[in-house]
């Protein structure tokens, strides 16, 4: 009966202990990063009443009797699985998703936790505002020589600080990317004209206009003035039967137009001189129009389009002074057969700062170099690049030797002194439609300070400037263990390691095995209530069974103490 009574005492301890968990996890049931315990039994010892015995002639073998003595509590197991996730919208809030720990620390030791609600204290400390415990990560370290953040993830980890205070120095502009495209259908379109003579025989006249491939026929290939030179055929003939030159202004209108060949000044008289009456008249002032002279209301106005497009960026140099650079291109069209669709560029800055074209930044001053030149394939992508060089009064030349893609120029009187950009064009295309090319990038800003700032699922805290800059300023640090559940559980949210938990594993989250974040957000306990009634319904029971065998033993105990009356 004494070994029933403490068999019965050990059950009433064991499921009062499983009693306290349950109570313990549906107290938490709300807990941000909690996670819930199980409780595991096992046997104490055996008493042994008569041992085994192994099968000996006729008799066979006898199996031990063996008296059990109860049970202990055999482990209370934290259940690491993962806890649904509550949406706060607070961007210093985070959960993280999978594997993994936060860092704490009290400046001393180091405390891990799954509870991600954070905020900032008066220094700019990231912290649990409920302990003032430090979040780690790596912090942003400042290159002076890059003019940039950076965070190197090999350093130890220390608490994360954002101030309202930071600032982030001007960088000067090198590099500028162009995107987009340029119109390959500009300057003048063909165009046919049917003239009569006396007779009334008929003439078919066709026009067609080309870019002077030699940009040493025109002083100069950046003026706005633009030059062509056209061709006309009578009737199908495979020669010119003339031939002349038109020279606009930016607004389209003639500043020079006259045949050079075939006809006198203005005048072509396509017969030939066999009849009267069919002669082609160019206009020299005005709207550009080709017209017959004895039927002015036959006449032609050729399609023109500007081969001239404009874009510009704001650069700066290392004080962040802002220089507007405006890039220029007009079509040069067919040079040679290797380069049949030329575009000959240059930029300028309105302020009137000097520019001088390079190759790049160990050649960045081209002799007698005026401007770029770039070279389209059939397929519309650049082929190559060259260089405009000589003199823009008379003898500029398209030169192959130079591959113009850097421009310099000196900074204003306030300026740093040389500003040097290296340019990426090879994004932009010759299609018809419109012009669309711009400077879609450059590297350099003005300096600022802190406007705002986020964390991302990587951890990586990303600051926006007041400059448009943005950047990152530090890393929240993850801890992972070969066993989690062997943490010690010191309250408030917080484990520290055990003997039996491993060593801290500390990296970025998303790699090597954590778990990636999720901001904004937080992990809620993992605790299921309707596991965890059963569980207490099953502890009640086991409970008030292990009570009953107390009492009915203590009544059989009675019982023999009644015998000697």
């Amino acid at each position: 009966m004494i070994r029933s009574l403490y068999s019965g005492i050990t059950g009433l301890k064991g499921f009062q202990t499983a009693m306290d968990v349950v109570g313990n996890n549906i107290a938490n049931v709300n807990t941000p990063g909690f996670k819930g315990s199980r409780v595991s039994f096992q046997t104490t010892f055996y008493q042994m009443l008569r041992p085994a015995k192994i099968p000996y002639g006729s008799m066979g073998g006898v199996n031990p009797l063996q008296v059990g003595l109860g049970l202990n509590v055999g482990s209370i197991d934290k259940v690491m699985t993962q806890g649904a996730f509550q949406s706060t919208g607070k961007k210093t809030d985070l959960a993280i998703q999978g594997d993994g720990f936060f860092i704490l620390t009290d400046g001393q030791n180091r405390y891990y936790t799954r509870a991600g609600g954070f905020d900032l204290d008066e220094n700019g400390d990231l912290v649990q505002p409920s302990s003032g415990l430090k979040v780690l990560g790596w912090a942003a370290k400042w290159d002076s020589v890059k003019k940039k953040y950076y965070v190197d993830t090999n350093l130890p980890i220390e608490p994360l600080r954002i101030t309202k205070d930071m600032t982030l120095a001007a960088k000067k502009t090198s590099k500028a990317s162009f995107s987009g495209n340029l119109k390959s259908d500009v300057g003048f379109r063909g165009f046919e004209i049917t003239l009569r003579d006396d007779d009334d025989n008929s003439y078919d006249v066709k026009v067609i206009f080309k870019r002077s491939g030699d940009i040493s026929d025109s002083t100069d290939p950046f003026n706005e003035n633009q030059r062509y030179t056209f061709e006309v055929y009578v009737n199908g003939s495979t020669t010119p039967d003339a031939t002349g030159h038109v020279v606009l202004d930016k607004f389209g209108e003639v500043v020079d137009a006259q045949f050079d060949t075939g006809g006198t000044d203005r005048e072509f008289d396509v017969t030939g001189g066999t009849t009267t009456g069919a002669t082609l008249v160019i206009t020299n002032t005005g709207q550009f129009k080709f017209y017959e002279a004895d039927d002015p209301a036959n006449f032609v106005v050729p399609d023109y389009t500007h081969p001239t497009y404009r874009t510009a960026v704001t650069t700066y140099d290392s004080l962040g002074n802002p220089y507007q650079v405006y890039f220029e291109f007009i079509k040069l069209g067919y040079v040679d057969d290797q380069h049949k669709n030329v575009w000959i560029w240059k930029a300028y800055i309105p302020s009137g700062e000097e520019i001088s074209y390079g190759v790049d930044s160990s050649n960045p001053d081209v002799a007698d170099a005026i401007g770029g030149a770039i070279n389209f394939d059939e397929a519309g992508r650049i082929k190559d690049y060259g260089a405009i060089t000589g003199s823009t009064t008379a003898d500029l030349n398209w030169n192959d030797d130079h591959a113009i893609k850097y421009i310099k120029f000196s900074g204003a009187d306030n300026g740093d002194g040389q500003v040097g950009i290296t340019l990426n064009m090879n994004n932009v295309t010759q299609f018809t439609g419109n012009f669309s090319a711009i400077v879609d990038s450059q590297d350099g800003y003005p300096a600022g300070v802190l406007d705002s700032f986020a964390i991302n699922e990587k951890g990586e805290l990303i600051g926006t400037f007041t400059n448009g800059v943005t950047t990152t300023l530090g890393k929240v640090a993850l801890a992972t263990f070969r066993n989690p559940a062997g943490l010690y559980d010191v309250g408030k949210s917080l484990y520290v390691e055990s003997e039996n938990s491993g060593m801290a594993e500390i990296g970025v989250a998303g790699e090597n095995g954590k778990g990636s974040l999720i901001p904004g957000a937080l992990e809620m306990s993992n605790v299921d209530l309707a596991e965890e009634f059963t569980k207490m319904i099953i502890a009640q029971r086991g409970f008030q069974a292990n009570a009953r065998v107390v009492t009915t033993s203590d009544q059989i105990l009675n019982e023999l103490v009644n015998i000697k009356r």
